[in-house]
């Protein structure tokens, strides 16, 4: 049996976290590629994944090809991880296409696995509408959570989406709690 590299194992665990099926692996000369799918409500949602074997500078050139396998797979979107560097236009043009840069030196331990970080998950519509209802607010009034919060980074949160932060309370059983995703926390 053949040993995967560790970026690998780590990028599937986070494709799990964030609740991805991932049923291939395809390996290239300079890259793993997978195309986990999700369920959402009625829909599947389908992810590119390129992995780079080695890592490198990143230009918008190689966002291009991502986005031309995306297309072709019909992803909703995609995630290029192994990149030393990104340059500044391919970070901006991989925003507009939807494609997530990971640099591919992930953290050595499971960010929810230790005992002081609660789980985090991403709110779908239905939850949102009805805590807003509940507390007759508008979704521009929930307390912020910056995209750059390693949790946040983690459940692969956008701005304007809403994680919901459960604790474990001794006096009140399991609490939750909601914050919308910015740009800057303030």
């Amino acid at each position: 049996m053949v040993e995967l590299p560790s970026i690998v194992i780590k990028t599937r665990e986070l494709l799990s976290l964030r609740s991805y099926r991932v049923s291939e692996l395809l390996e290239y000369e300079n890259r793993y590629v997978m195309y986990p799918i999700r369920d959402k409500g009625d829909e599947l949602l389908k992810k590119t994944v390129w992995i780079f074997k080695e890592p490198k500078v990143v230009g918008i050139a190689v966002v291009k090809d991502i986005l031309g396998d995306m297309e072709e797979n019909e992803s909703y979107d995609a995630m290029l991880v192994g990149g030393t560097r990104f340059t500044p236009a391919a970070k901006k043009f991989a925003k507009q296409a939807r494609v997530e840069l990971v640099t591919g030196q992930y953290a050595s331990f499971d960010l929810f696995g230790h005992q002081l970080v609660p789980q985090h998950l991403i709110t779908d519509d239905s939850e949102i509408k009805l805590i807003l209802n509940h507390y007759g607010i508008q979704k521009s009034q929930l307390p912020r959570i910056s995209r750059d919060d390693p949790a946040a980074k983690a459940v692969g949160a956008r701005r304007g989406q809403v994680i919901r932060i459960e604790r474990d309370s001794p006096t009140a059983g399991m609490v939750y709690y909601y914050r919308i995703v910015t740009d800057l926390a303030r």
